[in-house]
């Protein structure tokens, strides 16, 4: 003998099923659209632009390790990134050159930059330029577990010269941060298990 479903018993599963699909969507997109950044603060202080910025990437530290260290890739998936290459290393020091074109609206400006870069593997990384287009480009960053992911403290020190101190701003330091490591992070997220 078959028992046959009513047709209110059917209609009740389907839409339990499609608002189950429905909340997982909506949860998954939530998750995905949640920015990365927690703080951004920008400063001109003489004649150094400050910045400080606490982010946060749904990922292991490892992870996110990998790719905040991954210099000779760098250019495929930040954007102002044209060529980025660990020119030599020591220990925990590497010198990376990099170049590019840093673009907020319709400033724009090219960039060339070596920097000896400290790491502290799996918590910190210390740079500092050699030679560039900038007068002075000093950071620290810091990367700690927090929750499910991990929490990245950023702090830039930055003196712009020629071309580049024409058209910086605040609003260009802080668009030129957040492309940059929503750019990271979002490998990071990619390369996630």
């Amino acid at each position: 003998m078959r028992i046959r479903q009513s047709n209110t018993d059917r209609a009740t599963r389907r839409c339990s099923v499609w608002l189950l699909a429905v909340a997982l969507v909506v949860g998954n997109l939530a998750h995905a659209a949640d920015p990365p950044f927690r703080s951004i603060d920008v400063a001109y202080e003489g004649d150094a632009y400050i910045l400080n910025a606490v982010m946060f990437a749904p990922v292991p530290q490892a992870v996110a390790w990998d790719v905040l260290t991954d210099f000779d890739h760098m250019a495929r998936w930040v954007p102002n990134v044209a060529e980025s290459k660990a020119i030599a290393r020591d220990g925990d020091s590497v010198t990376v050159q990099q170049h590019g074109v840093a673009k907020f609206g319709a400033a724009s400006f090219p960039y060339t930059t070596e920097r000896r870069i400290d790491l502290k593997p799996q918590g910190g990384i210390k740079t500092m330029q050699l030679k560039g287009s900038f007068r002075r480009v000093e950071s620290t960053l810091q990367i700690e577990p927090d929750g499910k992911g991990t929490r990245i403290n950023y702090h830039l020190e930055m003196v712009p010269s020629g071309l580049a101190s024409t058209v910086m701003s605040k609003k260009f330091v802080e668009h030129e941060v957040t492309e940059q490591f929503t750019a990271i992070i979002g490998e990071m997220t990619r390369r996630a298990p």
